[in-house]
């Protein structure tokens, strides 16, 4: 008998230990988390600022039966017009470069190939707005075929740096209002981001297209710049206390 006591003690002991391990955690009492009080917010400011940037971009258009000939008379005229405008460029004054130059078959009514249209490309910009439109008022053979205008990187970096500042005041007096608001004795800012962006009106291409083919040779290209609007976003999130 005593033998089957112990027995029995070992066996309701093992069970015991079996049915404490049997309570997982999803029997434990669960704690509610306290909610985090987070409030996004964003602010900007602008500025209009006066356009300093031309690119101003001459093209050439051959057309004719044998691809090598359209491809020669294109590149003779592309030559041509880089000979006449290197001589006037200058780093950020007027800066030269070529842009497309392609040769691609010429379909007819009946959706047949025949012959061949090559366009080359001659691509005059910097700030020096009369030394652009005199070279491309000189020329020969290409027409203007698009005007933009934008702000320089250098004048857009420092109205960045000029307007940032008042972004950000902006950003941080909505914070402490919406603290206010809310009833909260002040605030930690959990994430910012600043961005920036341009904005700019639409080329004038047609009107200064149709302008220059009027032109008697050797007169600069009208162009009149406009202005941009430079704007910086700052915007984030904030737990208040």
């Amino acid at each position: 008998m005593r033998h089957f006591s112990t027995l029995s003690g070992a066996l309701i002991l093992a069970l015991g230990t079996v049915a404490v391990q049997a309570q997982t955690p999803r029997d434990l009492p669960l704690v509610q988390a306290t909610p985090s009080k987070i409030v996004h917010l964003s602010a900007s400011a602008l500025a209009q600022v006066q356009q300093d940037w031309l690119v101003m971009t001459l093209s050439v258009q051959k057309e004719g039966t044998d691809a090598m000939a359209v491809q020669t008379q294109i590149k003779n005229h592309l030559a041509s017009a880089l000979a006449l405008a290197r001589p006037s460029a200058q780093a950020g004054a007027l800066e030269v470069s070529t842009g497309q130059m392609s040769v691609s078959p010429r379909y007819g009514r009946d959706g047949k190939a025949n012959g061949w249209t090559g366009v080359a490309e001659l691509v005059l910009q910097g700030r020096d707005i009369e030394r652009i439109t005199g070279v491309a008022g000189r020329v020969q053979g290409m027409t203007v075929g698009q005007v933009q205008w934008a702000i320089s990187p250098e004048l857009k970096r420092q109205t960045e740096n000029r307007i940032q500042e008042d972004a950000v005041a902006q950003f941080q007096s909505r914070a402490a209002a919406l603290t206010r608001s809310f009833g909260s004795s002040g605030y930690d800012l959990k994430e910012v981001r600043v961005s920036s962006q341009e904005s700019t009106g639409e080329p004038q291409m047609r009107m200064v297209a149709m302008q220059v083919e009027a032109l008697p040779p050797a007169m600069p290209v009208p162009a009149q710049a406009g202005s941009s609007r430079v704007v910086v976003n700052v915007s984030g999130s904030i737990q208040l206390k």
